[in-house]
């Protein structure tokens, strides 16, 4: 039967249709903490959260061995002695997102019928996303605000990145690049300014990301160069962020002088550091021994036992390491739920001789962390909040425009009270990257 050539279609009758709004935005990109879930709100078991004020923080850390016991049959008390005791402190730093908006646009997105959301709430949400996202990826670095380091200088407008956290193999080099950051670009000694500019474009392919930056770009840099984030053309992030592990538990011996205390002076006060096929039987297949060592190193080193009390700790790594560790336990357990328990912020972790294990899409590659909680410390001053004075309202007038801003402000900072009591291995084969690039 031939068809109806009366019958009205939607095509036919479409400038009486109508877009039907719904009240909900999806946002596409995974919003995943675990690591800020689990050391930003003191608990017990967890890490201290300390309130900062005045010249910072201070407390008192021993570092030697008590000794002095001796014995004499004529009843002679031996010489006096006291372990060697040192101040550690911990200062403040300070951490901002900024979001503007046209006073036209938030009037013609307060209907349903007009967006999906208002405007400000949409602002104040991916504002608050941002915070969270930014927070995490600190946690992983070194507190000097590395993002990646280039290997090739196609032109001043492009540029190709990788070694995210300035970590040799660690990860994609895109894991903490996007469009829309402003970042500048410095030698490697992260004291020569090149230039700063705004990313535009991003395209990964395997460890190497290409950035596409606005306007002229950043001109005579060369390979080895470093991305931070940028505040202004002279104002950057170099050595402003809070720490993160990676100077924390001294990843190299890069970072031995860690609040004022330094390593290479008081051997007690460092980290224990392995190298995956050195350290361990195959850097290609970790295993629940590489667990036991670390577990066993630490608790000799700083008499915090992972064995005696697991859920004070917490394994941390890649989805790729988490994998590896899962394929060595095929036939001998179930991966499932059976093994798994609830952190913070509804992240279920597998256990490992008792201890959490929680992948970490932030975590450099071939990393895991074995870190002692309550031996962490959480110091702010202010959580995240809109920025403002007494009653002035956090929305203020752009000069000479019909337009808002809204700043948002934390002032914090990451540490740790015990650093013997946390151990990295860092080297195993992690080739296969689950992370959020596309």
């Amino acid at each position: 039967m031939a068809d109806n050539p009366l019958l009205i279609t939607n095509t036919d009758i479409s400038g009486a249709l109508k877009n039907l709004y719904a009240d909900f935005r999806i946002n596409a990109f995974p919003i995943l903490t675990p690591l800020l879930s689990q050391v930003k709100k003191g608990r017990p078991g967890g890490p201290e959260r300390m309130r900062w004020g005045g010249n910072g923080v201070y407390w008192d850390v021993q570092l030697t061995r008590p000794v002095g016991m001796s014995a004499s049959d004529a009843g002679f008390f031996p010489p006096t002695a006291a372990a060697v005791e040192k101040q550690a402190n911990l200062g403040i730093k300070r951490t901002y997102v900024r979001r503007q908006i046209d006073a036209l646009s938030i009037a013609g997105t307060s209907d349903k019928e007009a967006a999906f959301i208002p405007l400000a709430r949409k602002i104040i949400n991916e504002a608050m996303d941002a915070a969270k996202l930014g927070q995490q990826q600190i946690l992983h670095g070194a507190g000097d605000g590395v993002l990646g380091v280039t290997t090739t200088n196609t032109s001043d407008t492009e540029k190709v990145v990788t070694r995210p956290y300035g970590i040799t193999s660690g990860g994609p080099g895109g894991l903490l690049l996007d469009v829309g950051q402003f970042v500048a670009i410095y030698r490697t000694n992260l004291t020569t300014l090149q230039g700063t500019a705004t990313i535009s474009a991003v395209t990964n392919s395997g460890d190497n990301a290409t950035i596409t930056l606005d306007g002229a770009g950043i001109p005579s840099n060369a390979t080895t160069d470093v991305v931070v984030m940028a505040n202004t053309a002279s104002d950057t992030s170099v050595s402003q962020v809070p720490n993160g592990l990676t100077n924390i538990l001294n990843r190299g011996n890069s970072y031995a002088n860690f609040e004022s205390i330094n390593a290479a002076t008081y051997a007690r006060w460092d980290s224990v550091r392995l190298t995956a096929g050195t350290d361990t039987p195959d850097a290609g297949q970790p295993s629940e021994m590489d667990v036991w060592t670390m577990a066993a190193k630490v608790a000799g080193r700083s008499g915090k036992d992972a064995q005696l009390t697991p859920d004070e700790f917490l394994l941390l790594s890649t989805p790729g390491v988490e994998k590896a560790l899962a394929e060595s336990f095929l036939g001998q357990r179930r991966w499932e739920a059976d093994d798994k328990v609830v952190l913070k912020g509804g992240f279920k972790a597998v256990r490992i001789m008792g201890i959490p294990l929680v992948r970490d899409y932030w975590c450099p590659a071939g990393t895991l962390y074995l870190v002692h909680l309550p031996s962490l410390t959480w110091v702010d001053r202010q959580d995240w909040i809109k920025l403002q004075y007494e009653d002035s309202g956090p929305w203020r007038f752009l000069a000479g425009r019909d337009a808002y801003e809204v700043n948002f402000g934390s002032y914090w900072n990451f540490g740790c009270l015990m650093r013997s009591s946390h151990c990295i291995v860092t080297g195993y084969t992690d080739s296969v990257r689950y992370s959020h690039e596309v």
